[in-house]
C-alpha cells in the first residue's frame, strides 16, 4: 500500500505492507504554504509538487493505486481544486482533502503504531505535530489545530533592525548577570543574541501564550524535531534514516540551542545537513517548540500521516 502525505511543506510517501512494516519511504520538500499571497498555493510550490510525484513515478512507484492525503496548505488555497484537477489528469492520483481532525487521526494512527514497535507507548500520551501551516495537538480523547505552522510564522514575522541599547551591551559585557533575572523573554531580550533571532522567540512566546498544555509526555513527529535529532548525531540530509531518531529524547532547551547553533551556519553546509532553503524554517519551527514546551518529556517519532493512512486503509478505518 503506498500512502502519500501532501503537506504544506513537504511531500511524504511510504509503501508499507500489511503487517505495517514500511518498505520504502520518500520525502520531498514542495513548501506549498510558501508565498501564498491571495491565498493561492504558488505556481512555483505547484511546479515543486509535480516534480516529487515526477520524481515517485521515476522510481517506479504505482500512484494510480496510492491513496493520497492533502493538508493545511491545501485546505486554505483557493486554488486547491484545480491543483487536484490536474494531478489526477497526469498521475491518475486523486488526492483528498482532509480536515485537521482528520489529519490529527491519521497522525495519531502513524505514532501510536511506531510507539508499539519501540514498547514506548502509553495511554496517556499526548501528540504534537508541527508542520508548515498548522499545528495540531491532540491526545486520544482531544484534537485542536492551530492556525501556525514554521512557513506560515516565518512568512508573518515583520523583521527590524534593531541596534543594541546599552543594557543588551552591558550583558554582552558581563553575562553571568544574565542568571540573576527571573523573567524568560525580559532575559531573551536583553541577551547578547542575534536580533532576529530574538524576534522570532519573543514572537513564538506571543503566539502560544494562550496555548494551555495538558500532560507530561508529549510526541512530536514534524521535520523540526526529528532534524535536530539528526543533526546532533551529524547526519547529512541525503542520509537521514528514521532509525536514527525514533524514540529519542528531547528537552526544550534543545530547541533554543539547535536554532542558535544553526542561525550562522553557512548556506553549503546548511544545505548538507539541513536540507535546501530550510535553515530558516527550521529555525523558526524551532522557537515555536521551545515557546510551547516547558518541563514535558518531549519524545520524537518520524511516523506520521503517511503511515496513517496506511494504517487505516489495513484496518479499514474510513476518514
Amino acid at each position: 500500500m503506498l500512502g502519500i502525505d501532501i503537506g504544506s511543506n513537504t511531500l511524504r510517501a511510504v509503501l508499507m505492507d500489511e503487517n505495517f512494516n514500511k518498505l520504502k519511504s520518500e520525502e520531498f520538500i514542495i513548501a506549498a504554504a510558501k508565498n501564498m499571497q491571495n491565498d493561492l498555493i504558488s505556481d512555483e510550490a505547484v511546479q515543486r509538487l509535480f516534480n516529487a510525484l515526477k520524481n515517485l513515478q521515476e522510481k517506479k512507484y504505482d500512484l494510480s493505486k496510492a491513496i493520497a492525503v492533502a493538508t493545511a496548505a491545501f485546505r486554505k488555497a483557493k486554488n486547491t481544486e484545480d491543483i487536484f484537477i490536474k494531478i489526477e489528469k497526469e498521475f491518475k492520483l486523486k488526492v483528498k482533502l482532509i480536515d485537521a481532525k482528520t489529519e490529527a487521526k491519521l497522525s495519531i494512527l502513524g505514532m501510536q503504531e511506531r510507539l508499539k514497535t519501540l514498547k514506548l507507548f502509553r495511554k496517556d500520551l499526548n501528540y504534537c505535530d508541527l508542520g508548515g501551516a498548522s499545528c495540531e495537538i491532540s491526545n486520544d480523547n482531544f484534537s485542536k489545530s492551530y492556525d501556525f505552522g514554521i512557513i506560515s510564522f516565518y512568512e508573518r514575522m515583520h523583521f527590524k533592525n534593531l541596534k543594541p541599547n546599552a543594557y543588551i551591551k552591558l550583558f554582552k559585557k558581563y553575562p553571568k548577570n544574565l542568571t540573576h533575572i527571573k523573567d524568560e523573554k525580559l532575559k531573551i531580550h536583553l541577551s547578547p543574541y542575534p536580533v532576529h533571532l530574538k524576534q522570532l522567540a519573543l514572537k513564538a512566546f506571543n503566539l502560544s501564550k494562550d496555548i494551555k498544555l495538558k500532560g507530561n509526555f508529549f510526541i512530536l513527529n514534524s521535520g523540526v524535531p526529528t532534524t535536530l535529532c539528526a543533526y546532533k548525531q551529524g547526519i547529512k540530509y541525503k542520509d537521514y534514516l528514521e532509525e536514527s531518531v525514533n524514540g529519542k529524547i528531547l528537552k526544550r532547551k534543545d530547541f533554543f540551542d539547535f536554532a542558535l547553533k544553526i542561525w550562522n551556519l553557512e548556506q553549503e553546509k546548511a544545505k548538507i545537513y539541513l536540507g535546501e532553503n530550510r535553515k530558516k524554517y527550521l529555525i523558526a519551527g524551532s522557537m515555536i517548540f521551545f515557546a510551547l514546551f516547558n518541563k514535558q518529556k518531549l519524545i520524537v517519532i518520524d511516523d506520521g500521516v503517511r503511515e496513517g493512512v496506511c494504517i487505516a486503509h489495513f484496518k479499514n478505518i474510513q476518514f
